[in-house]
């Protein structure tokens, strides 16, 4: 058995002791084992041709826990793995934040350094498919007094993946995020697994939280406990969403109906916008205040696409698409025309609507949706 880098481990003597005693791993021969008590501090000379380093701290002792950052300073390249006798997920989460690859128990066994060292280099190793180019990133928001935007989300993820396009949808509506319930998923991770990743964040963790959909769609759930807004950390979002787009087609974003800081940065990140709006005075008043908010933060409003949901067939009394388009000073792009009926069945079986009935309005409209994108994209002649 190889190592897939050279290995350094610094830890009490006691625990290096014990790794030298087991002699079931001739493989140690080739590891740099370096006894060195909690307070004494790692020199440059101790990270000598090391690959990958795995150091042992102490939450009781402060000089150990200053080690992370000592051992950053001296080799930044180094990739490290504390072994600790006992943590609780808190702290592992703060030590991951902080840049460490991973975590392994004390005492210390050849088993389990060996499968961390293989996960830090898989883990560095080059993605064959991660491209250089950006793929267009498309944020569906809704407004006060409209809703449907997740359905509309998924639908159209769904749509644009079916061609065999990848699409990655990210459901940031982190406080009342349903697209898995809508997809008929059960996510085993979510968005918050990438948040607390740190610097461990890459393609590999990344297709490690997505949840594949039978259509092809790829979704990035939302957090199934229910935090602040405020709490997203938007340059550890950005960094998410950006492998994403390196790795498909396209990226489309759900977005919470509450602005923040970190909503609004990925708004004016957007090449598109599909603001949805319906045919009442509430929403299109909301709408018209968010269109001239996006205008003075600087989104240019050529990236701004106003859909209208739950259109009904009605010739009097209601607005019309006109009125909606003089309303907001804004081009309509597309109308969704309402099947409360087959997506009520679709959604209670966790299935799109298409599923239930194949000639369903709604479905038509989503189709015009997506090539509506697809020509702004350039992708569809």
């Amino acid at each position: 058995m190889r190592l897939p880098a050279p290995l350094t481990v610094i830890a009490a003597s006691e625990h290096i002791d014990a790794l030298t005693a087991d002699r079931d791993a001739p493989w140690l021969e080739d590891v740099a084992l370096i006894p060195l008590g909690l307070h004494d501090t790692i020199a440059s000379t101790h990270l000598a041709g090391a690959g990958i380093l795995v150091v042992q701290i102490d939450p009781a002792v402060p000089a150990s826990m200053r080690r992370i950052e000592r051992v950053r300073k001296l080799r930044s390249d180094l990739p490290q793995v504390v072994a600790l006798e006992s943590a609780n997920v808190g702290l592992v989460r703060t030590l991951l934040r902080e840049g460490v690859a991973d975590v392994v128990s004390l005492p210390l066994s050849f088993e389990e350094l060996l499968q961390a060292a293989v996960t830090v280099m898989e883990s560095r190793a080059p993605q064959p498919d991660a491209r250089d180019t950006l793929a267009p990133l498309v944020a569906v928001a809704r407004t006060p007094g409209s809703s449907g935007a997740t359905t509309l989300a998924t639908h159209l993820g769904a749509r644009l993946a079916r061609e065999g396009t990848g699409v990655c949808l990210f459901d940031l509506d982190i406080q009342t995020g349903r697209a898995a319930e809508v997809l008929g998923l059960r996510p085993r991770r979510c968005l918050t697994d990438l948040l607390d990743a740190g610097v461990r964040i890459d393609q590999a963790m990344l297709q490690s939280v997505v949840e594949q959909h039978s259509s092809g769609l790829a979704l990035v759930a939302a957090p199934q406990d229910i935090g602040p807004l405020e709490a997203i950390d938007s340059e550890q979002l950005h960094k998410a969403v950006e492998l994403a787009r390196k790795a498909y087609d396209y990226v489309l974003m759900d977005l919470p109906t509450g602005l923040t800081n970190w909503s609004l940065t990925m708004l004016a990140e957007a090449n598109a916008i599909v603001m949805i709006v319906e045919q009442n005075l509430a929403s299109l008043r909301q709408a018209r205040r968010r269109l001239d908010l996006m205008r003075s933060v600087g989104i240019d409003r050529k990236h701004i696409s106003i859909v209208v949901n739950r259109v009904e067939r009605r010739l009097f009394g209601s607005i019309g698409l006109a009125d909606v388009e003089e309303a907001l000073g804004h081009d309509v792009l597309c109308a969704i025309h309402a099947d409360a009926q087959n997506l009520g069945i679709a959604q209670d079986q966790g299935l799109l609507v298409h599923e239930v009935r194949s000639k369903s309005p709604y479905s038509a409209d989503v189709d015009k949706l997506a090539d509506a994108l697809r020509i702004k994209f350039g992708k569809l002649s």
